[in-house]
């Protein structure tokens, strides 16, 4: 499974997000210091705040901030919130249209990967991937 670059630089942005210590970050400075486009990630803040996994204020000391904590952040509430289905398998997709359903062989089996993948992306919190990125930059 690859993770697809929605769901990587809304990671990169949450990460600019949790970093600044409760501060607002606005868009263009979460761009600056991760080296993003900065339409995409408006568009993927969009996806993010109307999934309420941050909330934004307008003006000169506007940007975002986590609308949670980021234990209750999880990394398939980030891929939903960006739209990033590449965590779907096979018959479970949302093109289906090669999908047999039921009478494939293969159905259960996907079903049950794409089962335990699920489960696999909701144990990833974004504090465990803030700590896991610390840990990387310090050693």
């Amino acid at each position: 499974m690859a993770i697809n670059t929605r769901t990587e630089y809304a990671l990169r942005a949450l990460l600019e997000i949790l970093n600044s210590d409760g501060e607002a970050v606005s868009a263009a400075e979460i761009c600056r210091r991760q080296m993003l486009p900065k339409k995409y990630i408006e568009h993927l803040l969009a996806g993010l705040k109307a999934a309420a996994l941050v909330s934004s204020t307008a003006g000169a000391r506007g940007g975002y901030i986590l609308a949670r904590t980021p234990d209750q952040i999880r990394l398939h509430d980030i891929m939903q919130a960006v739209d990033d289905t590449s965590w779907e398998l096979g018959c479970n997709g949302k093109d289906d249209k090669y999908c047999l359903g039921a009478d494939c062989g293969l159905h259960g089996i996907w079903n049950e990967i794409a089962e335990k993948l699920h489960n696999t992306l909701q144990e990833y919190t974004l504090a465990y991937i803030f700590e896991q990125n610390k840990t990387r930059e310090t050693t």
